[in-house]
């Protein structure tokens, strides 16, 4: 079977390709590319099954025979960050409808794996603030990153391809990219950054990347899992207290917080923040912004993300130090 896979030298492209190989070394992967000195570099000895194709996702011309040949497409490439903009309409949106429309022309293909973000949902303003988001809340995205995601899965809801889309929580795990806001908070941290010792009173659903690499390959071959959208996220949210008490234990910090009255918490939280992924963040560190329930997910496929958080940042944390 043919794989064709976009995003591969990304944080999460990178991590499924890996798995792929890893666990279905019987494939042959076909790795859209924009930069083939770096696809090589990622790799110590390329594996045989896979080949590196250079192209553009806005230019179907330098893909279109390789992706109309394979069976399965995992499509991964995007723009992220929590922040507004029109690059994140033209390299999400603009980029998924191409790849969509090529798509509509191939006679072999099973399925078509998308990875979109928590953030095409998004906690609309005035949802309850502790209540865990389900596929079944409205979306209403406050960013552009988050409505260009939402954008490009009605795009492929509407193709009658057949798909499945996976929307994860927050992701972490080995290769992340630089300037992610895992490596930031740890840097933080190291630097007893005051914020970082706040009791801050959210809560996140996360999910470490290898967990998510088996979800993805599961998605792309369970019969339950055809044409549907799912949250996906280890069972268990994460407060940020814990989150950063975590982070400071593996990193052999000696880390208190700084008890703090409710009414100075209040008072710091309806502070008026900057416009973007600002107000994002202050929500996030108040509410159970990005908390969700995956019982979707588990109902249709009996796979659930195993990797406890205090794991997984241990697994972060000892890729990083491995990392020249």
């Amino acid at each position: 079977m043919t794989i064709f896979v976009t995003g591969s030298t990304g944080f999460v492209g990178r991590n499924l390709l890996e798995y792929l190989v890893k666990t279905q070394p019987q494939q042959q992967f076909v790795c859209l590319v924009r930069d083939l000195a770096k696809a090589r570099a990622q790799w110590a000895q390329q594996p045989p099954n896979i080949r590196w194709l250079v192209g553009d996702l806005l230019r179907p011309d330098t893909y279109r025979e390789a992706l109309q040949s394979a069976e399965l497409v995992f499509h991964v490439a995007a723009l992220v960050g929590l922040r507004d903009g029109d690059a994140f309409f033209t390299q999400n949106t603009e980029a998924t409808r191409q790849l969509v429309y090529t798509l509509t022309a191939s006679n072999r293909l099973r399925r078509l794996v998308f990875v979109s973000s928590i953030s095409a949902t998004d906690r609309y303003p005035g949802s309850p603030a502790t209540d865990c988001m389900t596929e079944a809340f409205p979306s209403q995205p406050q960013t552009d990153y988050g409505r260009s995601k939402l954008q490009a899965e009605q795009r492929i809801m509407a193709s009658g391809l057949p798909y499945t889309i996976m929307a994860p929580a927050y992701i972490y795990g080995p290769h992340l990219r630089a300037g992610a806001s895992t490596e930031r908070l740890i840097n933080d941290l190291k630097a007893g950054k005051r914020y970082t010792r706040f009791p801050f009173p959210g809560a996140v659903s996360a999910i470490h990347v290898e967990d998510l690499s088996e979800a993805l390959w599961i998605a792309a071959t369970h019969p339950n899992t055809l044409n549907e959208r799912f949250l996906i996220s280890h069972p268990q949210p994460v407060s940020i207290v814990e989150a950063l008490a975590t982070l400071a234990d593996c990193l052999g910090l000696h880390h208190t917080f700084t008890p703090s009255p409710n009414s100075n918490l209040e008072r710091y939280r309806r502070k008026k923040p900057a416009p973007g992924g600002n107000a994002i963040l202050r929500r996030i560190l108040w509410e159970h912004y990005f908390a969700c329930s995956p019982a979707k997910w588990y109902r249709a496929t009996g796979h659930q993300p195993a990797i406890a958080f205090s794991d997984g940042v241990r697994k972060t944390l000892a890729s990083l130090s491995k990392t020249p």
